[in-house]
């Protein structure tokens, strides 16, 4: 009973905080006086894609022993093929990835597993993973001690990319256990004209998906800082170079598809991620692709 009140209880608050954003994006986008117009590249769903998309599920994880199972049960319940799962552990030391060794093998075949000697962090794992895509597979990330939000994910997001012309997208998360709207919102016309993405406020978080050919454009020097990969800001180091050049091809998805699980968060260098920051912020930004095809 406890169990079925609070899946009823999380449905509901998935639902509220869709059709908030939802709603605040729709009053937006008519330009309502004395409110800056959002951005909305009027992407939408279709109501019945012809294809399925190939989905690529990229999970790095570091000592997440307490939610592993919770995180790949979000995975294994979609109701969708095909997808594939790429788990990175990133050499834990609390037994964390035998468990969800044990976990994908049970329940999923054709997995790749990796198992690092040593911390190599967030984007570094994201690089070697993606690299190994194909250019027209779409990257889920799934952070390792979170979840997707229901079993229709990645039906949800097959059909926004059944428009061939989508890029990328992000889109909206709610908190675990506070259910609190997260961050994610569309991006303000105005201040992308007067300053770009580098300079616009970062919005562009859970539920991050783009096509692995987008991401492999990156330059590689740009998300290295100090002689390694970036250890902080790693979502901006990668988010905003895919926007400047998807450009026109990106969309904000108000629903809610990601549970970001707050219980796990890790004590944050605050200094180290202003740096990071910083760093990516000070970047040359992208000239906009007329074309996924190869560099």
């Amino acid at each position: 009973m406890k169990k079925f009140v609070f899946f009823l209880f999380l449905l509901c608050s998935i639902f509220a905080v869709s059709f908030a954003a939802a709603r605040r994006m729709r009053a937006h986008s008519i330009g309502a006086k004395n409110e800056s117009v959002v951005l909305d590249n009027q992407f939408r769903p279709t109501d019945y894609p012809l294809e399925y998309c190939p989905f690529v599920i990229v999970i790095v994880g570091k000592n997440n022993g307490a939610w592993v199972s919770k995180t790949l049960s979000s995975v294994f319940s979609q109701n969708y093929t095909p997808y594939r799962l790429i788990y990175i552990d990133d050499a834990s030391d609390d037994g964390s990835f035998d468990l969800a060794k044990d976990l994908i093998n049970a329940n999923l075949s054709g997995a790749t597993l990796v198992k690092n000697g040593e911390t190599l962090g967030t984007l570094a794992n994201l690089v070697r993973a993606i690299q190994s895509c194909q250019d027209e597979e779409i990257v889920v990330v799934l952070n390792g001690e979170d979840c997707l939000a229901h079993e229709w994910v990645l039906s949800r997001l097959n059909a926004y990319y059944a428009n061939p012309d989508l890029w990328m997208t992000y889109g909206q998360s709610v908190s675990f256990p506070t259910f609190e709207p997260g961050s994610s919102r569309p991006f303000l016309v105005q201040d992308l004209k007067e300053g770009g993405f580098r300079s616009h406020p970062f919005v562009s978080s859970h539920l991050k998906t783009f096509y692995a050919a987008l991401f492999n454009r990156i330059n590689e020097t740009d998300l290295i800082y100090q002689g390694q990969f970036l250890m902080a800001a790693s979502d901006a180091a990668y988010m905003i170079p895919m926007l400047e050049m998807a450009k026109e091809h990106f969309q904000f998805i108000p629903e809610v598809l990601y549970i970001s699980n707050q219980e796990a968060l890790f004590r944050e260098d605050r200094e180290g991620n202003l740096r990071c920051e910083k760093f990516v912020r000070s970047l040359q930004p992208y000239p906009a692709l007329v074309s996924l095809g190869a560099k």
